[in-house]
């Protein structure tokens, strides 16, 4: 009975997590999708998204401050310093997208030329890839054996977005030929997707993986994964809610304030999802020093 102890602990918490998450995301959503003209949508859709980026935010810069706190008590604090960088990366990151949301939340943007809070989304763009590709660079080893599956998983994401990227320059072309930076925006956003989508998928691919899971000492860690999964369902939803917002954007700019609150549904789940991943934060690191040991 002892020995199940743990294995019920770690459930019920998971199970937990998950109910807290699917009732923000529904708490969240309904605002938007509830609300009733398009204009209040849209107010709601700008406000959430702002809100539930702020809370990925809060959750990240808590759950790196509890996790050096406790490393600098351990005896091997001197073995995890290299990591302040990922620590660094995603609490930046976070608050980057953050104060991009605040942007276009409150101030009036020309849609879509390149503004300061395109920019922000692309420099956090980069310390997020940071952050995932430093991730499943600590799994190279667990990876090495499963090449075959890791070419076909980028191969299918290069293509799916070679296509959309073909469907989005032809709408600009047809539509927006006066608009170069509507394009060159259209664009970037759909290859950065991409970019990021290996590692994301390669994370859930980790997290289920039978050779991770037999380098735990108990079942209970099992549960552990439920972060990895997260974390890649997360910038998975970012991926969709982009490319749902590029393809409107490139297909009429008119209709841009009319259909953006679908995508902000996506948005709203992908910073809610990466908070819940957050929140198990230290399994990134407790899972890739077993590997690295082993």
């Amino acid at each position: 009975m002892t020995d199940l102890y743990p294995v019920r602990k770690n459930l019920r918490n998971t199970v937990l997590l998950l109910s807290l998450l699917a009732t923000s995301i529904a708490v969240a959503n309904s605002l938007i999708i509830f609300a009733s003209d398009e204009d209040r949508k849209f107010y709601f859709a700008r406000l959430t998204t702002t809100i539930t980026s702020a809370a990925a935010l809060a959750t990240a810069v808590i759950m790196v401050y509890k996790f050096k706190t406790k490393q600098e008590h351990s005896d091997s604090y001197q073995y995890h310093k290299g990591d302040d960088k990922l620590h660094f990366s995603i609490c930046l990151f976070l608050a980057l997208w953050f104060v991009a949301h605040l942007i276009w939340s409150f101030y009036e943007q020309q849609l879509p030329v390149l503004s300061i809070d395109d920019v922000l989304w692309l420099l956090g763009y980069a310390l997020f890839g940071y952050f995932l590709y430093k991730l499943v660079y600590s799994f190279r080893k667990v990876l090495e054996a499963q090449t075959i599956g890791i070419v076909a998983i980028i191969v299918i994401i290069s293509l799916s977005y070679i296509v959309l990227l073909i469907l989005s320059a032809s709408s600009l072309l047809s539509f927006q030929k006066e608009e170069t930076s509507v394009m060159i925006l259209t664009l970037v956003y759909p290859i950065l997707d991409a970019v990021l989508l290996v590692p994301a998928v390669l994370i859930f691919w980790i997290g289920r993986s039978t050779v991770t899971l037999e380098h735990k000492a108990l079942k209970a860690d099992q549960q552990q994964n439920i972060s990895w999964i997260l974390l890649s369902l997360s910038m998975i939803l970012f991926a969709i809610a982009d490319s749902g917002f590029a393809y409107i954007s490139a297909s009429n700019l008119m209709t841009v304030q009319k259909e953006v609150w679908i995508w902000n549904i996506f948005y709203n789940c992908g910073y809610i999802t990466l908070a819940g991943a957050l929140t198990g934060y230290s399994n990134f690191f407790t899972l890739t020093r077993r590997d690295v040991q082993n």
